[in-house]
């Protein structure tokens, strides 16, 4: 009976690693940062990021999975995040724990980003020295993340992305909407979010439109936040290996000024070289320089 048993178990494990499927995938970086803030003005810059996806699918054809991610950074020391788990079936996909919410997934919202990390972000319709940064629930590659619930759905040139989460120990909780369409070259998104914090702080509605003119990327993206008004513009042009890329964002706050940042990016096949510089505008009129360079790539 023991080796009956011990045969069936063993079977059954085989079965499960047959029809199981584990992915690793990543990202890594690494060069220098400066910035004119810091009391040590330019640091070394190093990130990798290793991602473990697992799915299986049932016999009627649902697809199961999840993700979990290790992160190392220059400063932080290594991590493994909070994991999430989905459920998929044709266009539609519902995704709970840590999840990457509507807006952080909106297409194109990231466009004009410079430099070899970003470099503040303020390319970023939705952040605003007036209403805050990154004042949505979002995929957390440190922590347990938003801890909610999503529901996405694509049909042909059509996806409508829904998420629910939870904003730290205070339990507030906020709940954002993208709908995108895209017609040839052309992807333009509309986003909502709500939440129930006193004075509808985190509250926003942006427009993005991305596309291209012949050999140029460009875009634009208007974000209502909570009543700071901001205005992206951002576009790109390649030339062989060669890509030139930038941004210039202004918002409506008083005192003000714009940002701007530029980057150029040279392809080595398999990695890019990357180099950038931002002028990031500060509360009180005040800008700070941002700049970075360095090797970037995706394995």
């Amino acid at each position: 009976m023991k080796k009956v048993l011990f045969a069936t178990t063993a079977l059954m494990a085989t079965a499960s690693v047959a029809a199981a499927d584990v992915n690793l995938s990543g990202s890594a970086r690494f060069g220098m940062q400066h910035n004119s803030a810091w009391a040590t003005e330019t640091i070394l810059e190093s990130r990798i990021t290793l991602n473990i996806d697992v799915s299986t699918e049932t016999d009627g054809g649902l697809e199961l999975g999840g993700r979990i991610r290790l992160r190392s950074n220059e400063f932080t020391g290594s991590n493994t995040n909070g994991a999430n788990l989905y459920v998929k079936s044709g266009g539609f996909k519902l995704t709970v724990g840590n999840i990457c919410g509507a807006f952080e997934c909106m297409p194109g919202i990231y466009a004009g980003s410079t430099g070899l990390n970003g470099q503040g972000w303020s390319n970023l319709a939705i952040n605003t020295i007036g209403a805050g940064f990154f004042d949505w629930d979002a995929y957390s590659s440190n922590g347990l993340g938003a801890d909610g619930a999503e529901v996405e759905y694509t049909a042909g040139d059509f996806k409508a992305h829904l998420s629910y989460g939870t904003l730290g120990a205070a339990a507030f909780h906020r709940t954002a909407l993208t709908l995108a369409y895209t017609f040839g070259d052309w992807t333009a998104v509309l986003g909502l979010q709500e939440g129930d914090r006193v004075g509808g702080v985190g509250d926003k509605t942006v427009l993005t439109v991305n596309g291209k003119l012949g050999d140029f990327g460009v875009g634009i993206a208007y974000a209502d936040n909570n009543g700071t008004d901001k205005i992206v513009l951002n576009g790109k042009y390649t030339m062989g290996a060669t890509t030139i890329s930038g941004y210039i964002a202004d918002e409506d706050t008083a005192g003000i000024d714009t940002s701007y940042g530029l980057t150029v990016s040279y392809d080595l096949g398999g990695a890019l070289l990357v180099g950038g510089i931002a002028e990031e505008a500060n509360a009180g009129g005040t800008t700070d320089t941002r700049a970075s360079a360095g090797i970037k790539f995706k394995f």
